[in-house]
């Protein structure tokens, strides 16, 4: 899996518009090519996780290409593409081999 990681620093006078946004932001990801995850915090981070490096690099590019990624008010700290190297969920965790790891 790949990752498409995101920090921004958001000026004041904008913030509770985008707050008001991230319900909308995460719910229009749903549908893109190999999505699979999504984490939107409040203050600007966000983590968005590709079953594979095509999808993310898509998606990576796309934002770049619609300016999505540094607005005025909206500067980017992090705009980063990543391979995952493993996940957990409250069952367990899975290693970046596919290995599946349960609670013990």
């Amino acid at each position: 899996m790949w990752a498409v990681i995101g920090v921004w620093d958001i000026d004041e006078d904008l913030i509770d518009a985008i707050r008001s946004q991230v319900p909308d932001m995460a719910a229009g990801k749903i549908n893109l090519p190999g999505f699979v995850h999504g984490t939107w915090t409040m203050d600007g981070h966000a983590v968005l996780v590709f079953a594979d490096e095509p999808s993310a690099l898509q998606y990576y590019e796309d934002m770049l290409t619609q300016g999505a990624v540094d607005r005025p008010g909206i500067r980017s700290v992090v705009w980063h593409l990543s391979e995952v190297g493993a996940e957990s969920d409250t069952t367990g965790w899975t290693a970046r081999d596919g290995t599946r790891h349960a609670q013990p």
